[in-house]
């Protein structure tokens, strides 16, 4: 598989899910509650809706492949149902809030423990990188430098409330335009159907990364290539 330029998806595919957004969802809502003095509203409840069950996040679940728009709604939801009067634009602002406030809360842990090796690889072979997440610009920042990867990648694309998030095609296109690499030439590694429909919208090849068997099996029949490990991309590129 020859590539000029790789789209990373961060969460999932750079960082340990799980171990990072588990917790800071908990804390998260736990403050929201708190702060609406509604704390009989179980917790649970939210991380259930959001796609979190026993710690453990489906792929297909919106706090592993939707945004903090989704999330709110989601939220907004199950206030109402507990009788709790707040809009939507305000539910998805405290959630926002919320999750900035407790990203210290998270462990930021590479997907495979060659991660910055292997991304390290990439560039001395004159590859272009980029990451495109639909978290917000200050989370990501902050995992990318505790890893030591920020300075790796050539753009980071964040949901700024303003770039069209995944699985709109706007970012791959802008990141062909700005490195000068034809879409023919450019990879996407992702471990959502997101991030497979990201890349089918935009023309580009995508490579999942899944885990377990069940992933393998939701992805496979969509991705062009489906690896266990980060550390596997450099042979399927190379």
């Amino acid at each position: 598989m020859n590539a000029d330029a790789i789209i990373f998806d961060k969460d999932g595919t750079l960082i340990d899910f799980d171990s990072f957004w588990v917790t800071i969802s908990a804390r998260a809502m736990e403050d929201i509650l708190k702060g609406l003095g509604r704390t009989d509203i179980p917790v649970c409840e939210i991380l259930e809706a959001f796609g979190v069950h026993d710690g453990v996040t489906d792929i297909d679940g919106v706090l592993c492949k939707g945004t903090y728009e989704q999330m709110g709604q989601i939220v907004h939801n199950i206030l109402n149902e507990h009788g709790c009067n707040i809009s939507c634009g305000e539910t998805v602002k405290l959630v926002i809030d919320a999750y900035n406030r407790n990203a210290d809360a998270g462990e930021v842990k590479p997907t495979c423990p060659e991660l910055a090796e292997v991304l390290t690889r990439l560039k001395k072979n004159n590859k272009k990188l980029a990451v495109v997440t639909t978290d917000n610009e200050e989370i990501t920042r902050k995992c990318l430098k505790k890893l030591g990867i920020e300075e790796l990648f050539d753009k980071i694309y964040t949901d700024d409330g303003k770039t069209p998030t995944k699985p709109n095609p706007y970012c791959a296109v802008d990141f062909s335009n700005l490195s000068g690499v034809k879409k023919e030439r450019l990879v996407m590694v992702g471990d959502t159907m997101t991030d497979v429909n990201f890349a089918k919208n935009a023309g580009i090849t995508v490579v999942c990364v899944a885990k377990t068997d069940k992933n393998k099996a939701v992805l496979s029949p969509f991705a062009d290539a489906v690896i266990s490990s980060l550390s596997d991309l450099l042979d399927i590129l190379e």
